[in-house]
């Protein structure tokens, strides 16, 4: 069965005067896709939103959406909904009036519009509110009244940019959790911008992670996190130990790094680079996959002896910063070792897994 693809961007570029803000983006997001655009401040990620918003054109490339051709065409009649990081709400209007305005804008008759509006309000689980005014209401219960404006007019095409980004972190969890349930109950196409990766990490199908204008790399949330495409895109994502070293020796899939600090790194099922002995690299290991003892270990490939410097209580986990071989590192301790504790300068050691190692060329970074 073919793909129904309902957004693609071609070689789209988009400049402001001289500086170019986005470059060579090209992107196709198959019907009911929930795709992530990721990046820091000014990557290009809203500007690329507001091009498929219709909001901006772009000065290079097409913007296609159910395989028609954008450029040109005007926001009202693209058939789709937007959700921006500010509610948008009017504030002289209730709740039922505020989500029934583009449909009242569309001439649907009064029985289908209040049809569609108790329907939504049930949807975002807020149908007790449909008669209060903005003000009255939560920032979370807000954002919610705006998804549902957008989802009201059975848009082919949900656009959200960050969303979630001015509620606190106990209702941004709460909130994302209901996107999710919504995109799982709707299926609508979901394109959405955020610089949070965990907010990408939970919410989509792909993630596209931008920099500087550019696509670093498109993939599941999974290849992402796992498999970065280049130090940005690693160092972006997630939290991470970073050493440079060079090549000490190849044994068939296995690749040995000795650290600037004499730190022996056994990597295996890399296979994206080829190495030569001797050639500069890159090291990363998450926090995550560091396991942490108070028991010596035999110092060789992937275990060392060191010193706890300062642990952190998380709830869920506790983070600590370890010194081995001078490097100082980060791990992730979910669950102590039986009768462990943690003190400053206490004497540790650290192991880790070859696959949980990756190894880029320096002259990447």
């Amino acid at each position: 069965m073919s793909k129904v693809i309902d957004v693609e961007l071609r070689s789209i570029m988009k400049k402001f005067q001289n500086n170019i803000v986005v470059q060579d983006f090209n992107l196709q997001v198959e019907q009911g896709e929930f795709v992530s655009f990721l990046g820091p401040s000014g990557c290009g990620k809203t500007t690329t939103l507001n091009m498929i918003a219709g909001f901006l054109e772009p000065d290079g490339g097409d913007l296609l959406i159910k395989g028609q051709r954008m450029n040109g065409v005007p926001p009202y009649k693209r058939e789709l909904g937007m959700v921006f990081q500010t509610y948008s709400l009017f504030p002289h209007m209730t709740v039922a009036e505020n989500v029934a305005y583009g449909l009242k804008l569309r001439k649907l008759s009064k029985a289908e519009i209040q049809e569609r509006v108790k329907r939504v309000l049930e949807l975002v689980k807020l149908p007790h509110v449909a008669d209060r005014y903005p003000k009255q209401l939560s920032g979370g219960q807000r954002q919610r009244i705006a998804i549902a404006r957008a989802l009201v007019i059975e848009p082919s095409l949900l656009l959200l940019d960050e969303p979630l980004s001015n509620l606190d972190a106990k209702l941004r969890e709460e909130l994302r959790d209901e996107l999710k349930r919504l995109h799982q109950e709707i299926g609508v196409t979901t394109i959405f911008v955020t610089h949070d990766q965990e907010e990408a990490l939970s919410l989509s199908d792909r993630i596209v992670v931008l920099n500087h204008g550019f696509v670093e790399q498109i993939g599941t949330p999974e290849d992402i996190y796992n498999r970065p495409a280049s130090e940005f895109v690693h160092t972006f994502i997630g939290k991470t130990n970073r050493l440079e070293g060079e090549v000490a020796g190849i044994e068939g899939d296995a690749l040995f790094v000795k650290t600037d600090g004499g730190l022996l790194i056994e990597a295996r099922g890399g296979g994206r680079y080829a190495f030569a002995p001797g050639q500069k690299t890159v090291v990363f290991i998450r926090p995550e996959k560091i396991g942490l003892s108070d028991q010596p270990v035999e110092e060789g490939a992937n275990r060392a002896n060191g010193k706890l410097r300062i642990s952190s209580f998380l709830g869920s986990y506790t983070e600590c910063d370890v010194t081995l071989k001078g490097h100082s590192m980060s791990v992730k301790v979910q669950k102590l070792e039986k009768g462990m504790s943690f003190s400053p300068e206490k004497a540790i050691s650290c192991s880790w897994e070859p696959e949980d190692v990756l190894v880029m060329p320096v002259e990447r970074g």
